[in-house]
């Protein structure tokens, strides 16, 4: 894993050395630029040594004729298997490296090569001779792209914040990202923080020439109608398939010339990751870690015991587990994952990732597998459950649902320190779900902060809420699914949009931040072709989530861990914004310092607050969205701030 940039049409070496400065966490062992002065084109890399850590391992690297250049960032795990192929075709290879093969899979079979990769990738290949930049981003857009289309001049690199470095790109905030914030907590691709920088869309790949720019898109998550399901006679078919596709998919993505670990929360997801990897090397050393927040930071937002389970697994595995212990300052960190992250993303767990890894990297881990995906792949979300139950009560006679089962739901509590009972939140969320259609509750009956909120917060012209940029991008992609079966349909929208835009993104700019390589086994591209293939009741079995994957994880895990409650890979969001994020949410809207006051009311936001720390409801995640949105802005606004916090994290220096 890598950092790439390249610039057509404009730019310098100079321009390019800086952008790789914005990327130096992303590869701390090489760096190089290849610049050719009379097309005004370049290629930059930064590398972070994961295969053949010798310097054959070079980037921009060129191929034998001379004619193509490559940037790369990823992994291909059937690298070899190519590599084989390429040299019965009549290639020669000089390194060890799967960069080589991207290149000369390329020069054979050209945009044909994407559908033969499986593994993670974001990489651009210039042709010389036809003045041709291809740029590419792998099937579930593991890995970041991003790209600017202006006045001429095309752009991209790993991160936006690398782009801004251009003089014809600024930090112009998008109004769309910030509403995406408020609502969902994140901003659903193509769109990023930035007006008029966008990312390459997940399975799609583009072309440069001259003024031309052209996306084309060369796989899609599977929405199979019902009818084209799988039909095995058996279940146990059914599981032995998914056992094979599970035991290949982590024993390919362990091939590393690094120490390779992995995340542990003990649910199910990464705790079957974890055995996976035991059963793949027996022998070898896997350090796992897992994160434990303190009792006091636990006092109100009552979870299941997650470090137990994680020792559990750990103890069976046998793998050299650390679990770290901590109590961060939230108010020093936050702007450095926000810098980290380019997007104005709202969620805590980034700031998990962020710890992990950083611990992780100290002990000598340079790969970390996790179980990112397994809840996207296969519906492990609750709203996900909810969702499907509201196709089944909708069809219940509408006297019953408007006069018996609404006003029941009406009438429980929706304090949070007076109940210190989850499930009684989750009812009375519920509730307003119940009046929409099973699609509009599911794209916007959860959001955390609804039509009503939303205008109360908003100090600008808003639109009706369909209208929005993240529920038109739902429903712009609910059509394609229109046929698909009910599962498929919620499944699809959360790995198109949910996975790429949130869980992905933080998973991937968290970690590298630290220089350390998220692997996510659960989304190898042949386990995601199977679970989408598969009848609706081996994803949601009754009320059974991850129904197929907890009968297959039957053979490598205790079942304590895997039929345990769901527990969210979360921060205690709750305890934090009644405490130190509280006065810091309270210092940026009582003294209106930044840019945040353009956009958000800060009386609403200061009642919602107070409405929290009172226990009367549990604003936490729109709070955050608030605080976020304020560090956000002005970390990217205020040039002293921003040239603070960056000299701060860059640490590693171009030399």
């Amino acid at each position: 894993m890598c950092g790439i940039a390249g610039i057509v049409g404009g730019g310098s070496p100079q321009i390019l050395e800086h952008m790789l400065r914005r990327l130096a966490h992303r590869g701390p062992d090489d760096w190089g630029i290849q610049w050719f002065p009379e097309h005004r084109v370049g290629l930059a890399h930064r590398r972070l040594a994961i295969l053949d850590l010798t310097s054959a391992g070079h980037q921009p690297m060129v191929n034998h004729s001379g004619t193509r250049w490559i940037t790369y960032n990823g992994e291909i795990y059937n690298f070899r298997q190519l590599r084989f192929e390429l040299e019965a075709l009549g290639y020669r290879f000089r390194s060890q490296t799967d960069t080589e093969v991207v290149l000369a899979a390329y020069d054979e079979w050209g945009a044909g090569c994407l559908s033969r990769f499986l593994g993670m990738f974001a990489f651009a290949i210039y042709d010389v001779e036809r003045r041709e930049l291809f740029l590419a981003r792998d099937q579930l857009g593991i890995k970041p792209l991003y790209y600017v289309w202006k006045e001429g001049l095309f752009a991209f690199a790993s991160e936006a914040k690398a782009l801004l470095v251009l003089p014809e790109v600024s930090a112009e905030p998008d109004e769309d990202a910030l509403l995406s914030t408020l609502i969902f907590l994140w901003v659903p691709e193509p769109k990023t923080g930035f007006k008029g920088i966008f990312k390459l869309p997940a399975g799609h790949y583009a072309y440069v020439r001259g003024e031309e720019f052209q996306i084309r898109q060369y796989w899609d998550v599977p929405h199979p109608a019902p009818e084209e399901c799988l039909r095995y006679r058996r279940e146990e078919e059914y599981v032995a398939h998914l056992r094979e596709l599970l035991e290949r998919a982590v024993a390919r993505q362990m091939i590393a010339d690094v120490p390779v670990g992995a995340f542990l929360s003990g649910g199910v997801d990464s705790s079957l990751v974890v055995a996976l990897m035991r059963r793949a090397a027996p022998e070898a050393e896997i350090a796992t870690y897992t994160i434990a927040f303190t009792p006091e930071d636990r006092r109100i937002e009552v979870q299941p015991n997650d470090p137990a389970y994680a020792r559990l697994v750990a103890e069976q595995v046998r793998t050299n587990h650390r679990q770290i212990r901590i109590r961060p300052n939230i108010n020093r960190l936050l702007p450095k994952v926000l810098w980290h992250l380019d997007d104005p993303l709202a969620d805590g767990a980034a700031i998990n990732t962020y710890l992990i890894a950083r611990h992780a990297k100290q002990h000598g881990t340079t790969v970390l597998l996790s179980g990112m995906g397994g809840d996207e792949v296969f519906a492990g979300y609750r709203k996900q459950l909810a969702t499907l139950m509201l196709y089944h009560y909708h069809r219940l006679p509408r006297w019953f649902r408007t006069r018996v089962v609404e006003p029941l739901l009406g009438a429980f509590p929706s304090g949070w320190i007076r109940s210190r009972i989850r499930p009684l939140r989750w009812i009375r969320r519920m509730l307003v779900p119940l009046r929409l259609s099973p699609l509009e509750a599911f794209i916007y009956g959860f959001a955390y902060c609804p039509p009503e909120q939303l205008r109360r917060l908003w100090r600008r012209p808003l639109p009706s809420y369909e209208e929005l940029y993240p529920i038109r991008r739902y429903h712009e992609l609910a059509e394609r699914v229109r046929g698909a079966s009910p599962v498929t349909q919620l499944t699809y929208l959360d790995t198109k949009l949910f996975l790429t835009g949130l869980n992905l993104l933080y998973s991937d700019k968290a970690a590298m931040a630290v220089a350390v390589e998220t692997r996510p086994p659960l989304l190898d591209v042949e386990l995601v072709e199977f679970a989408f293939h598969l009848p609706d009741r081996y994803r949601i079995g009754g009320l059974r989530q991850k129904y197929l994957l907890k009968r297959a994880a039957e053979a490598y895990l205790p079942r304590t861990v895997i039929y345990r409650p769901k527990a969210p890979f979360a921060t205690p969001l709750i305890s934090w914004m009644a405490g130190e994020l509280g006065e810091r949410l309270r210092w940026w809207y009582t003294e209106q310092k930044g840019p945040h006051a353009e956009y958000l009311n800060a009386s609403e936001v200061l009642r919602l607050l107070e409405e929290h720390r009172r226990g009367q409801a549990n604003h936490a995640h729109l709070l955050w969205g608030c605080l976020v949105i304020a560090e956000w802005l002005a970390l990217w606004l205020d040039r002293t701030l921003h040239d603070g916090v960056a000299e701060e994290v860059l640490r590693v220096e171009i030399s």
